[in-house]
């Protein structure tokens, strides 16, 4: 019963997010699992949610995060047919995009770090 609860305080933040997403849309555009993510991130560091409320349920989902890179492996390998140059692209912004990410998690980390410590 307490991981389908904490799975209920997940997805209420996921709904709030798409919500709010659909009330700002013709300002900015943001997906609705992003905006959930902030309203989570925002709701435990103002200490509304503590994290003991959904540490099981996360932790389930974070331990079998492979499981939801499935769907999106399957629609590459259907990709095979495409041309040549496409699949170039494909690749180069994937790696170009898993760079970015992977520097500009290492900045921020190492400034939040530097920043506590």
């Amino acid at each position: 019963m307490k991981l389908i609860n904490q799975l209920g305080i997940i997805m209420a933040f996921w709904i709030a997010g798409d919500l709010l997403s659909h009330l700002i849309d013709g300002i900015v555009k943001i997906p609705s699992a992003i905006m959930g993510m902030v309203l989570l991130a925002l709701a435990l560091t103002t200490g509304l949610i503590k994290e003991h409320h959904i540490k099981e349920t996360s932790d389930l989902l974070l331990n079998n995060i492979s499981f939801f890179f499935v769907p999106a492996s399957v629609g590459i390998l259907a990709l095979t047919g495409m041309s040549s140059s496409i699949l170039f692209k494909l690749f180069f912004i994937s790696v170009v995009s898993t760079l970015l990410t992977l520097f500009v998690t290492m900045f921020v980390t190492h400034f939040l770090i530097k920043r506590r410590g």
